[in-house]
């Protein structure tokens, strides 16, 4: 199933023998997996002597992680299928440490309140991003590396800041039509015009699909159109 590809991801969608939601506090990762799992949302999970992701099924095209105590990506190599990764509260993340392992499947990569954690050379190997979220993380120089990624889409850096306050290499970039920020004095380009300006770039090419709820039509969400 491709509902990884939403941007809102309505669970009740997918097959029950797809997906899990396990709590670590109160039950053990490997007596609620299946090896043909491929939607995976874990809280409190905690990195082992083994190292991170070793009990995680390698069939997951989604995987997101709440409140985890990882401090890098180590490990992340053996899902080979992985098409989304979604870190929120994982307050502990620093590096992005074997992230590059991941470069040959990764499409979108959410990481949401992570202070301490600011990409390098390992995140920008991941030429195959559609979407980047870097929310609540560490400040970034520039947004000068938004060039390394040549597919993205969708650049999200809210509560993030930019200390050298240029905001046109998402302007500039050749296939970013949208973008989440908050505007700050600095920052040369106001969040209404940045909008204004990604809508009419590429000749206001239509860039994404509204897909609708089953059963109740009036909830849509979008997906973006790229061709795998």
């Amino acid at each position: 199933m491709d509902n990884w590809k939403n941007n809102t991801i309505w669970i009740d969608e997918i097959p029950n023998d797809l997906y899990r939601d396990i709590n670590l506090k109160e039950q053990l990762l490997a007596d609620n997996v299946t090896n043909d799992l491929e939607y995976l949302t874990l809280w409190h999970y905690k990195q082992n002597k083994l190292g991170s992701f070793n009990e995680i099924p390698n069939t997951l095209r989604y995987l997101e992680l709440n409140w985890a105590n990882i401090r890098d990506f180590m490990g992340i190599e053996k899902l080979t299928k992985l098409k989304r990764l979604e870190l929120h509260y994982c307050t502990k993340l620093e590096k992005d440490d074997g992230l590059a392992t991941a470069a040959g499947n990764l499409e979108y990569l959410h990481i949401n309140q992570s202070k301490k954690f600011i990409p390098t050379n390992e995140l920008y190997s991941l030429k195959h991003l559609r979407v980047l979220c870097l929310n609540a993380c560490g400040s970034l120089e520039s947004l000068s590396f938004l060039n390394k990624f040549p597919n993205l889409i969708d650049f999200r850096f809210v509560n993030t800041n930019v200390l050298d306050g240029d905001l046109s290499p998402i302007v500039e970039h050749p296939t970013i039509r949208s973008a989440g920020f908050l505007n700050k004095k600095h920052y040369n380009i106001p969040a209404e015009k940045m909008a204004t300006l990604l809508e009419e770039k590429n000749g206001g090419e239509e860039y994404k699909t509204i897909i609708k709820k089953k059963g109740r039509r009036k909830f849509y969400t979008e997906r973006y159109n790229y061709k795998d």
